[in-house]
């Protein structure tokens, strides 16, 4: 996705200092530091963790539930 979001950024780049458009300009350039500091969401959604915890092998404690009676 990095690479996708360097590619795209460059040339909306290109045009856009070949054409002068401010507007591209600014797009191109939201899309190059997403691709330089690695930001935004990736092909994998976003908030996704770059390293997995194992999950613990101990079992849960055994949780003790008490019946409720509503008054008639």
């Amino acid at each position: 996705m990095r690479i996708a979001r360097l590619l795209m950024g460059g040339y909306a780049m290109y045009e856009a200092i070949s054409t002068q458009e401010l507007f591209l300009g600014l797009l191109a350039g939201i899309l190059l530091l997403q691709a330089w500091f690695n930001w935004g969401c990736g092909a994998q959604g976003c908030n996704v963790p770059f390293h997995q915890k194992k999950m613990s092998s101990t079992t849960p404690e055994e949780t003790s539930y008490e019946e409720v009676h509503s008054k008639p």
